[in-house]
């Protein structure tokens, strides 16, 4: 099978790094308080403007994509997928990785190394434009994908409609329910799915 898994939420714990480094930050630059822990999205979180959420990316974007680890089981479980005979598209909206000139290459080769660095083996990767909602889902009807591992509710929602999404469990993403969307808890479940899936397709 062809198997699509999502970087930011997934391979990674960003909402984990948030919670360490979001809160001092804007209690020391902007006197907020976190209103909402249970958000994907810092604005959310926060309820914090667009230039303040900027700033704040722009202080620790460096730092989380190139030091935050690999979530724990992912280079077993993806060794095991391919072992079992399965393709790897990570495919992956982080951002500026769509982005001509210096910073666009600079953050795919970041992502690039992290992967290896990780030993992350995969059959190819496929950045998506951040800034369209559904440009996930057109990935993997491009790439056949077969399953989807993502957590970010908006993806799994625009991508269940045309085929099966592993929603990585967060605290953001608990009403993510319905046709096509099967939850996992840990790398662990998300072999076991994969290997389940597979089995009911021969």
């Amino acid at each position: 099978m062809n198997i699509g898994i999502d970087v930011d939420g997934v391979l990674t714990d960003i909402h984990n790094f948030n919670l360490r480094h979001a809160p001092p930050y804007f209690k020391e630059n902007y006197n907020r308080n976190v209103v909402d822990e249970n958000c994907y999205d810092i604005r959310d979180m926060f309820k914090c403007p667009d230039d303040e959420f900027e700033a704040y990316w722009k202080e620790y974007l460096l730092k989380y994509v190139t030091t935050e680890p690999a979530r724990s089981g992912v280079k077993e479980t993806i060794r095991k997928l391919r072992e079992d005979g399965h393709n790897i598209f990570i495919i992956t909206k982080r951002v500026f990785t769509c982005s001509n000139g210096f910073l666009g290459k600079l953050m795919r080769f970041i992502l690039r190394n992290w992967l290896w660095f990780y030993k992350v083996y995969h059959d190819e990767i496929v950045f998506c434009d951040n800034d369209i909602p559904d440009s996930k889902k057109d990935a993997c009807i491009a790439k056949h994908i077969d399953l989807m591992v993502d957590d970010e509710p908006v993806n799994i929602n625009t991508i269940a409609p045309v085929t099966k999404v592993i929603c990585f469990d967060t605290s953001y993403n608990h009403d993510c329910d319905g046709k096509n969307i099967i939850r996992a808890y840990n790398w662990e479940d998300v072999y076991k799915i994969i290997k389940d899936t597979s089995a009911q397709n021969d």
